[in-house]
Parts: C-alpha cells; structure tokens; sequence
C-alpha cells in the first residue's frame, strides 16, 4: 500500500460530505432548513434517512444560523468554518498525498507547521469571540487554513506505518 493511501480515503470522504452539503438543500423545496441552531455533540432535531448530511452537522456542528451559507434558501448543515475546515482538509490531503512517507514530508517538522495552521483557525475563533465581529467570509478562510493544517497532521500520523515506501 502507498503511504498515502488513507490520506486519499479520507480525502474521498471529505469530498462526498462537500458534496452532500451543497446538493441536499436542493433535494429540498426552498427554505426546507432554517433555524437549526443548537449545541454541537446533541442530536437537536430528528433527520430522515435523506437528511443524513444534516444530522452529521446536527452532532458535530452549533449550525448557528448567521453563522452559515444559505444554499437554496436552506442554511448548510455546517457553519462556514466548519465548511472551510471540511474544504481545507479535503484538499490538503489531496494535495500533499504524493509526498506522504517520503523525507522530509513526515519530519516533526510538519506536524509543526500543521499545528500552526490550526492555531491561525484557533486564533480567528479567539478574536472573533472576543471583537464579536460576525464575517462568515473570513471564518471560511480561517477554516481553510486550519483544515490544510489537519490534513498535514492527519498525512502524517497516517503514512507512518509505511514510511519510506512512498515512491512504489
């Protein structure tokens, strides 16, 4: 097996649950979801079988309502960072698959930076909660970044069993 391997797994996952999260309110007539705020690890509403995307976010997501996009007039199962950090990742591990057991891909050094992605995502919560300022735009970015940062540790911790077998 490549080293990347579970990394593209969990890539390919990600991508579906991005997919999800945009095609479901479409399955939906206009305005379906709306005013689904609640607390994050509580199961708030009860979710048909087609409304599996919205109950992951149920448990995994406050689904603030100013803090969301609006897809047909729907609020996304997740906020807009967690759709960033969702996005960020994803790609991350798309992205950095090819290197995954090679040097110096899986260096401490990497975790490190990863770890300083996810503090820029858990420096933006931190400013925001403390300026009260409400910009979904940058939540996205942050999440983003933060995802990136994920997807580094996660490759990680993930090629090491087969460290120095990236090149077959």
């Amino acid at each position: 097996m490549r080293a990347g391997t579970p990394g593209l797994a969990i890539s390919a996952f990600l991508f579906a649950v991005l997919a999800l999260i945009v095609a479901v309110p479409f399955a939906y007539p206009t305005g379906t979801f709306i005013g689904l705020d609640g607390t994050a690890g509580v199961m708030d509403h009860r979710w048909g079988g087609g409304q599996f995307v919205y109950a992951l976010g149920d448990m995994f997501c406050h689904q603030q309502t100013e803090r969301s996009f609006m897809v047909n007039g729907s609020q996304t199962a997740f906020c807009a960072r967690d759709i960033g950090m969702i996005a960020g990742c994803a790609s991350g591990l798309l992205l950095t698959y090819r290197y995954a057991g090679k040097h110096p891909f899986t260096e401490r050094k990497t975790m490190y930076a990863g770890f300083a992605l996810i503090s820029v995502m858990a420096a933006e919560w931190a400013a925001g909660a403390l300026l009260g300022y409400d910009l979904d735009v940058l939540r996205f970015a942050a999440g983003i970044i933060g995802g990136a940062g994920i997807a580094m540790v996660i490759q990680n911790i993930a090629s090491e069993p087969w460290k120095g077998e990236g090149e077959s």
